[in-house]
């Protein structure tokens, strides 16, 4: 839960007259929440007192609750004893409490450590009447009458378990005074845990530098002690714990079954140090890890990583190249050919992949072809050309011809990622996959390189490529995942959301039967399912999935973080959310700077530049739409001249019919449907209705069309709140406006004045900004002003709470009651309910 939401909903419940235990993990930012509470109460009207519950530790009685004793005068002699003092304490500050004029909320920090005598104190406040909030570790145990109110209502428990991933990258961020590049990012997210007081700890404690995909962090070794007070203690296990703790941190993962081979194992799994998930046992957590890592001497490391390679290797074929990677770090000679299967994994890390191809053979095409798969994700272009060219040099010397055809499929989906991807040069692509071709003589590898070569020869912009028709006989699982990953392409892109979800069922099915498939396989299966949904109009599942995608992959350090940044920041530019599109493209170009399997890297910096001028900036493109070979980027180009030149909007609309043509047929619909907003054209107006037999969003756009041409105000208003519900913000927002002139032309002012203000709250809540028309909106902070202020919240607490005078919050209540054409505070509150109502 973001802090603000958590702090919001803790004064909430202290507002509605219960008492609250907020419960989490050490270090997820408890003591920030309870400051805040204190900060905001105190704005509404309360009186916060703070009691610091680790005064409790020194187990005097009643410690914790001393300086509130005596502030309110119930101090005692020296010579009295604990019973007197526990009597006063128990007998009198409650009434006073609950007697004060102001409501009094006693929160009190770490409660979990109070002394017996100060737990009882909680349960006799709460008993008069007087408001607390507890904030305490996850599992503490809590003072009985605590645990008696939460059972009955008193007292509602909350649970916080840290920062979202946003909230530690803008922490990191805010400290670094730069965005942390998308390798860093993750690093940090995966050690701290969701906890902010261990992120705080790492950035301010890392060596910086600055780089073009944002800043790099190096971790300073050996782990400074304001990160290790955050992680296990290594030498506070027990020998054989120690043991098992440095075999699984050298190791990284071990199998389910290993229990009973390491001892000690089962132990640190009952502790939560480690933890078994899907036949698995790793670290919980990414810090305890690598503190027991950078505590386990060399050789004590080479020692562990023997025990665990001969543990993997009774573990089964799933284990061995964990087992080959194991034998390298612990000194030993694998076979050659276990080197290199295991370095193609894609469980193995890059970083672990980088490991074994140390140690692999630099003759054969197999390491060649890895070394330039590697160099091409890094973004050395030249070294990856170089060894791939080297790959296919030695690939037409190799005696197996089964092992010639996998590596022939291997290197064609590289030269293909090279040229068209990372160079942006699709038709050389093309060129140099169809010449590998010829040098291929296998049936099956032949077709699995053709059925790859549709992406490239779509990604050039040839037309009439259709999905390929693969014999699963010849091509077997791996062929089934390329095909299925095409067809699902060009059916979300072109089609429907059944044909869609038919071919992404169709390739995870496959996958789960091959280990040969293309990289990245799964995510562009999900991207395919991504873009079927936000087709078909269901916007919000999609907006959830790209979210949960974008975490995931940030904290996993994805390579397909940037292509789950550039989707979202696509989808909020639709829906007209264009101030989370200018965040979101510009992660996207960092992250796709960094690493790039999709050919996004050009549309998203087109976005980038689409989404600013849609905001009042000013860009220009550095390409024309005509001279831009990838529909996609050529479509945000068409936005940025149309921008640019209202009267350019002919631009957009050939680029429209062009993404058509070009298999993009759901992005040309919204492009000729920005079109028709900018012009109104009635030719675009019957284009767009023709184009309705599509579903979903096409549907929605041709109904809205066909109101706005029948001239009915009503219907279009209608339209409008059900663009709304679909997700389509900006363009409801402009449904609004159309229905509020149409009223206005047919003399019906107040209709026209409720769908005006309607729109106006719309763009001004949501951050849509004023396209296709500049129309009146509120500043952010107007916005949040009149918000507060129709919540009945006066001046002087408004100013309080945002660091206001009460003269600059009068001043912009004046702004928006003129924007708005309300006449005060008890209007503005009927206004907006009623904007949000007929919204």
């Amino acid at each position: 839960m973001h802090m603000d939401d958590l702090v919001e909903q803790l004064a909430a419940n202290v507002i509605d007259g219960r008492c609250v235990v907020l419960s989490g993990r050490p270090g997820s930012g408890r003591t920030h929440a309870a400051r805040h509470l204190g900060e905001l109460l105190q704005v509404e009207g309360y009186r916060p007192l703070a009691v610091t519950g680790s005064d409790g530790d020194a187990r005097v009685p009643l410690g914790a609750f001393a300086p509130l004793l005596a502030a309110h005068g119930l101090g005692v002699d020296a010579n009295d004893d604990e019973t007197s003092l526990a009597l006063i304490a128990y007998t009198r500050l409650p009434s006073l409490l609950a007697g004060s004029r102001a409501p009094v909320v006693v929160i009190v920090d770490d409660a979990d450590r109070l002394d017996p005598a100060s737990a009882v104190l909680i349960g006799h406040l709460a008993r008069a009447g007087v408001r607390a909030v507890l904030t305490t570790c996850s599992g503490a145990r809590l003072p009985r009458a605590v645990e008696d109110g939460i059972t009955t209502g008193a007292w509602v428990e909350i649970r916080h378990d840290g920062a979202t991933t946003d909230e530690l990258l803008a922490l990191a961020a805010a400290h670094v005074g730069a965005e942390l590049s998308a390798g860093a990012a993750a690093d940090l997210l995966a050690r701290a845990d969701g906890l902010p007081a261990i992120a705080r700890a790492l950035v301010t404690t890392a060596l910086l530098r600055s780089a073009p995909g944002g800043a790099e962090v190096e971790w300073r070794h050996p782990i400074p002690t304001t990160v290790r007070r955050w992680s296990v203690d290594p030498a506070a296990l027990g020998a054989e714990e120690r043991r098992a703790a440095e075999t699984v941190a050298v190791a990284g993962h071990l199998p389910a079954g290993a229990v009973a081979a390491v001892p000690g194992l089962d132990t640190l799994v009952g502790s939560g140090l480690l933890t078994e998930t899907a036949g698995s046992i790793a670290f919980t957590r990414r810090l305890d890890r690598d503190v027991v890592r950078a505590s386990t001497p060399g050789s004590v490391a080479r020692l562990r990583a023997t025990r665990a390679h001969e543990v993997l290797l009774e573990a089964g074929h799933r284990w061995r190249p964990r087992a080959t990677l194991l034998a390298v770090r612990a000194g030993l000679r694998p076979a050659e050919a276990d080197v290199l299967h295991a370095a193609r994994q894609p469980e193995l890390t890059s970083s672990e992949q980088a490991e074994l191809l140390a140690v692999a053979p630099g003759n054969h095409p197999a390491t060649a072809l890895l070394l330039g798969a590697a160099a091409s994700a890094a973004g050395d272009l030249d070294t990856a050309g170089a060894h791939l060219e080297r790959a296919r040099d030695l690939l037409a010397s190799a005696p197996d011809p089964v092992a010639h055809d996998e590596l022939a499929v291997r290197l064609a989906h590289e030269i293909g990622l090279l040229h068209a991807v990372r160079r942006g040069d699709a038709p050389a692509a093309v060129r140099t996959v169809n010449d590998l071709l010829t040098r291929v003589d296998g049936t099956s590898a032949r077709r699995l390189i053709e059925t790859d070569l549709v992406k490239w020869r779509l990604m050039a912009g040839e037309e009439g490529v259709n999905a390929p028709v693969l014999d699963i006989q010849h091509v077997g699982a791996a062929g089934t995942v390329s095909a299925a990953m095409i067809g699902a392409m060009i059916a979300s892109l072109d089609g429907t959301r059944s044909a869609a979800e038919r071919e992404v069922a169709a390739g995870l099915a496959a996958l789960e039967r091959t280990d040969i498939a293309p990289p990245h396989a799964r995510s562009l299966l999900d991207l395919s399912r991504f873009l079927a949904l936000v087709f078909d109009g269901e916007l919000g599942t999609a907006d959830e999935l790209a979210t949960q995608r974008r975490d995931t992959s940030a904290l996993d350090a994805d390579p397909a973080l940037g292509m789950w940044e550039y989707a979202a920041a696509e989808l909020a530019l639709h829906t007209g959310r264009l101030d989370d599109a200018a965040v979101l493209s510009e992660r996207a170009v960092r992250h796709l700077a960094w690493h790039d399997f999709t050919g996004l890297r050009a549309s998203a910096d087109a976005l980038r530049q689409a989404v600013a001028v849609r905001r009042g900036g000013a860009t220009s493109a550095r390409v024309s739409p005509e001279d831009e070979p990838d529909v996609k980027a050529a479509l945000h180009l068409a936005r940025v001249a149309t921008a640019h030149s209202p009267g350019a909007v002919g631009v957009l609309v050939n680029t429209a019919y062009r993404a058509l043509a070009e298999m993009h047929g759901h992005l040309g619909i919204l492009a000729l449907d920005e079109a028709w907003m900018l012009s109104r054209s009635p030719d675009l107006a019957e284009e767009i209705v023709s184009l309705a037999g599509r579903g979903g969003i096409a549907q929605a756009l041709a109904d809205r069309v066909s109101a706005h041409v029948d001239g009915s105000a009503h219907q279009v208003a209608r339209h409008a709140a059900e663009l709304e519900e679909i997700g389509l913000l900006g363009r409801a927002a402009d449904c609004w406006e159309q229905a509020a002139r149409l009223h206005q032309e047919s003399g019906r002012h107040d209709a026209a004045s409720r769908c005006r203000r309607a729109a106006t709250v719309l763009r001004s809540s949501r951050g849509l900004g004023t396209w296709p028309a500049r129309t009146v909106l509120l500043s952010p902070r107007e916005t949040q002003i009149a918000q507060l202020a129709a919540q009945r919240v006066r001046s002087r607490e408004i100013g309080e709470r945002l660091g206001l005078s009460v003269r600059t919050v009068d001043n912009h209540l004046a702004r928006v009651y003129r924007k708005l054409g309300v006449s005060g505070r008890d209007e503005l509150v009927l206004v907006l309910a009623e904007a949000t109502g007929a919204r």
